[in-house]
């Protein structure tokens, strides 16, 4: 084998080596920095193995996240008893749990049945029990507003929870980490993965449509981010592209090894394909209202002569014989 045949096979390796790995869920960026206090981005967690993905607050209570993030991989089974570890305003490493009261998994998800490449319909959407307070809004990016960032580099934001370096694990609530990359081409993807092919000598399926390039040094998405999202900050709202999910390449991240001379492209369903789910999820929030006192309650001052009374709630109401102070 001469010397050009060597390293393309050393390089197609760490490649195949990385796609066998590639449905493992991803927990905080690597390198990143500290995440902007947003509050739009939470650890997503099970009572049974702690926290295992991250998700994006579209709203007060509709979670945005990847597909597989729905699926106990040592099981096949979806999780039960999931939670949503919401940050305090300062990131303190406090959070306040809320349970997850429905989950909205793509139609068209399947799992790949070799499980060493990527399933389709990588999109699902979790529904919190109680409301959270967020600012501005979510837009869901266009494919024409995809390819106008890409056009012009727009770099792209990500933010997710847990593992930043081989030693830390994924129990305790850990501050966010921030980064962002440049989006990639998929004609571009597809011409490296005809490499793959090639080599494999079997042509596979590959779903992802967006793709970010991270490079030897920087900071890289790492096991545990699968869900958080890439999105554009545009004055107080956020443009969302979709959430993280599997990619290829060699980059052997948060392992403590050294960076080789290659890539990663971080892949990424597109949200704009899953926009009837997110209907779904509003009529749902919309037809089952919170129930009960949650933290957006509102205080009022009931009388009855010289006796005061303080009631609370989403719509709280005297009792019979007092009335609303003024």
């Amino acid at each position: 084998m001469n010397k050009m045949n060597r390293r393309l096979l050393s390089s197609l390796m760490l490649l195949l080596a990385f796609c066998l790995n590639s449905l493992q869920a991803v927990n905080a960026i690597e390198n990143g920095v500290d995440a902007p206090k947003e509050g739009r981005t939470v650890a997503l967690s099970s009572a049974s193995i702690g926290k295992f993905c991250t998700g994006f607050m579209y709203s007060e209570r509709i979670i945005l996240t990847a597909g597989h993030c729905l699926f106990n991989g040592n099981s096949g089974t979806m999780h039960t008893d999931v939670y949503s570890d919401y940050p305090d305003s300062t990131y303190s490493g406090k959070s306040k749990k809320i349970k997850i009261e429905k989950s909205f998994l793509a139609d068209d998800w399947s799992k790949d049945e070799e499980n060493n490449f990527n399933p389709k319909g990588e999109f699902a959407i979790f529904i919190l029990s109680q409301s959270v307070p967020i600012t501005g809004k979510t837009i869901i990016a266009s494919p024409d507003k995809i390819q106008e960032y890409l056009i012009s580099n727009k770099l792209i934001s990500n933010v997710g929870y847990g593992r930043q370096s081989p030693d830390h694990g994924y129990d305790g609530l850990t501050s966010p980490k921030y980064a962002e990359w440049p989006l990639v081409a998929i004609e571009t993807v597809n011409n490296e993965l005809e490499k793959l092919w090639k080599y494999l000598g079997k042509r596979k399926t590959y779903n992802m449509k967006i793709h970010v390039l991270q490079v030897p040094g920087g900071p890289s998405t790492c096991s545990g981010d699968s869900g958080s999202p890439f999105y554009v900050k545009e004055g107080n709202d956020f443009i969302y592209i979709g959430p993280l999910s599997n990619g290829y390449g060699g980059i052997p991240n948060c392992s403590g090894k050294p960076w080789p001379d290659t890539f990663f492209y971080a892949g990424s369903t597109a949200a704009y394909d899953y926009l009837y789910l997110i209907k779904r999820a509003e009529d749902y929030v919309k037809s089952n209202p919170v129930k009960g006192i949650e933290a957006s309650a509102i205080n009022i001052t009931c009388t009855k002569g010289k006796t005061t009374k303080k009631v609370s709630g989403v719509n709280p109401k005297c009792p019979t014989g007092y009335k609303k102070a003024t």
